[in-house]
């Protein structure tokens, strides 16, 4: 299957040929929580940017995928056609879920389509904005529009409540030249949802899970990680969002929001689990607990992460534990 976008990838923004670190002996994130292994548990993990007005303190009710161009796959970025983007999108697995997530969830969800390797200091560097409706098996109602960096920029401040920023030096690390670039104006990228597990046939949200990477010249043990090193300060604003999104995601239901901290040092092989809770403004890390990975029995790992949040997210909502579904 020709693959027609590129999965962000998480560089240094000065220099994109230097990716960020990772634990040569223990995989991450995206390995413990792929949706080939979490399907036993009968789950799914959905990904999106999203929007909080800091004026209003509201979640906008529309979610955003960005979407890269593969030059390998598309040769003209300025020759694509509509049908051309249908066509992309309707084989874009991870949006077209998005698509039906957004749609049970009392959203709609929108592909930020892209070429990073053109001049984002230009404000006439173009995207293409496309917004699928709620039903993802139809191409039907599908609103495509070809934008500037700066129509993009108003966009953002429009659905932020104002302009936000956070310095001019931006991002050090980015998942594309474009949020880099954007980081340096008073239009900052929304912040994203690492992974909302989900039930994987209601889509109903059953935890919020925020990754957060120890690495080995951090000043911080990695034993001490925990929320009060972050939060209110340097990272409040990235904390209160989540907050805001796990109270308004759902109607008359809180999703519960777990940290995940896990190191770089290939001496570290576990994952420390802490539930955030509170409101937005004055929020604290419970209880912390430490899970072994270890390499040479993954699967007795990655079980253990996976049955810990479940246990506690169902803890917080009243509902059953879900268990590893018999083959």
């Amino acid at each position: 299957m020709t693959h027609y976008f590129l999965e962000p990838v998480l560089a240094l923004c000065s220099d994109r040929s230097i990716l960020a670190m990772d634990n040569p002996r223990m995989p991450g994130p995206d390995v413990w929580f792929s949706d080939n292994y979490i399907a036993q548990f009968g789950l799914t993990g959905i990904s999106f940017d999203f929007f909080i007005n800091w004026i209003s303190g509201g979640l906008d009710r529309e979610v955003w995928l960005k979407r890269p161009i593969n030059p390998a796959a598309i040769h003209d970025w300025g020759l694509l056609q509509d049908q051309d983007i249908i066509r992309a999108l309707r084989n874009d697995n991870k949006f077209r879920r998005l698509v039906n997530f957004a749609g049970k969830n009392f959203c709609t969800a929108s592909a930020i389509i892209f070429d990073d390797l053109q001049d984002w200091s230009h404000e006439s560097a173009g995207l293409i904005y496309a917004h699928w409706p709620k039903d993802a098996s139809s191409g039907q109602g599908l609103r495509i529009r070809r934008i500037t960096r700066a129509e993009i920029e108003e966009t953002i401040r429009a659905k932020s409540g104002g302009a936000i920023t956070i310095g001019n030096k931006g991002l050090f690390y980015g998942t594309s030249r474009l949020e880099c670039a954007m980081s340096k104006t008073n239009a900052l990228w929304p912040g994203d949802a690492d992974l909302v597990l989900c039930d994987n046939q209601s889509l109903e949200p059953i935890a919020i899970l925020e990754f957060k990477k120890h690495t080995q010249n951090s000043k911080l043990y990695f034993a001490n990680q925990c929320l009060s090193n972050y939060y209110p300060r340097p990272d409040g604003r990235k904390y209160d969002r989540l907050a805001l999104l796990s109270h308004q995601l759902v109607p008359g239901k809180q999703i519960p929001v777990f940290a995940l901290y896990y190191s770089t040092d290939p001496t570290e092989l576990s994952v420390l689990v802490e539930q955030v809770k509170g409101m937005a403004g004055s929020l604290q890390g419970a209880e912390i607990t430490r899970i072994a990975i270890d390499p040479t029995k993954l699967a007795q790992g990655l079980g253990a992460l996976v049955s810990f949040i479940l246990s506690r997210a169902h803890q917080n909502t009243g509902g059953a534990p879900l268990a590893p579904l018999s083959n």
